[in-house]
């Protein structure tokens, strides 16, 4: 039997197309995913019901690579790997974030993700409000540091004549090229720190 000549259409095909638009253009709509899958938007609508949830489809593809929950770790164990693999998984689409962030996640592979965190940090004795906080302080932070990782090496022009401490700085700073992952690691640490602070206090109010 002959092969097909293109690739079978399907949800996760349509979802990786439009991520590659992101990732290139920084926006996508469904006639170009149409378009540069050779089928006609009717066809589309076969597999997703629009833009919506395609970008869902996106984040689930995203979501799907961070690293699994590992009940045998301390918990600050398991937060870090967490986000680090969220980190990365966006620092390798930053363009996408706009999107991602613009819209209520509904995707049930990153709601799975966000329960197994919310579990892990249960299970830790925070409490609803704590776990809520923790998790908006990781997304907050991973966001940041993926779009980061995509900045621009050289993020403040080193200009003397402005004569200012952040000027002084960067004349005087060594931290070479992996600023992002340093700043990303230093920020982490003081997250997970904060969040036992945070857990410590909610058990003296109890």
């Amino acid at each position: 039997m002959p092969r097909p000549s293109q690739p079978i259409l399907s949800r996760e095909l349509i979802c990786r197309t439009a991520l590659k638009l992101l990732d290139r253009t920084g926006r996508f709509t469904v006639p170009e995913v149409a378009q540069k899958l050779g089928v006609s938007v009717s066809s589309l609508y076969h597999h997703v019901a629009g833009r919506a949830e395609i970008v869902e489809g996106i984040r689930g593809l995203l979501a799907g690579r961070f690293a699994p929950i590992d009940d045998d770790v301390p918990w600050e164990d398991g937060v870090a790997a967490w986000a680090r693999s969220y980190r990365d998984a966006f620092a390798a689409h930053p363009a996408a974030i706009p999107a991602l962030v613009a819209q209520t996640i509904s995707d049930p592979v990153t709601l799975r993700q966000y329960a197994a965190l919310a579990g892990l940090l249960s299970r830790a004795g925070f409490g609803p409000d704590a776990v809520v906080l923790a998790v908006t302080m990781l997304d907050n932070l991973c966001l940041g540091a993926a779009l980061d990782v995509g900045a621009p090496s050289v993020i403040w022009e080193d200009n003397p004549a402005l004569d200012s401490p952040l000027q002084t700085a960067l004349a005087n700073a060594t931290l070479g090229p992996d600023r992002a992952e340093q700043g990303f690691e230093l920020a982490l640490a003081l997250t997970v720190r904060g969040l036992a602070d945070l857990r410590e206090r909610q058990e003296a109010s109890r």
